[in-house]
């Protein structure tokens, strides 16, 4: 499963998805993961999150994000959910690249059971119809 929560910056989807990770830690049978760009919220989320700091990596379109992705699952086997907040390359990416990057996201959860919850700086009004689906 891919979901995506969308918004304009400032109406709460860090707040959101800081809680549906700390509420899927505790009822999920395997680990939960939180990419973020730097680890401002490591104090909000529960200690049994592993946080991943994509700040250092240089990930610059979303191939490279999507391979960063794959390395982490492949670190992990028993990953359930992968919260990934707010990243610009995800933001900022055109129709068509965010298109084929949620279908490879879906293949990743089709062959390893991973289910993502992405949070994308944009405004609900006018997002392409392809999106409307993957919202939460």
């Amino acid at each position: 499963m891919v979901h995506f929560i969308l918004g304009v910056k400032g109406s709460g989807k860090t707040k959101r998805m800081i809680d549906m990770a700390n509420e899927a830690v505790a009822n999920s049978s395997g680990s939960v993961v939180y990419v973020d760009r730097n680890s401002r919220h490591m104090h909000d989320l529960n200690r049994d999150i592993r946080l991943i700091e994509t700040g250092d990596f240089h990930l610059e379109n979303l191939k490279s994000f999507y391979g960063f992705l794959c390395g982490v699952v492949s670190q992990n086997f028993d990953i359930d959910k992968i919260f990934i907040d707010g990243q610009k390359i995800i933001t900022n990416a055109q129709d068509d690249c965010l298109e084929a990057f949620i279908e490879n996201l879906k293949k990743l959860h089709e062959k390893f059971g991973v289910n993502f919850i992405i949070s994308c700086s944009r405004s609900i009004d006018g997002i392409p119809e392809f999106l409307k689906e993957y919202m939460i």
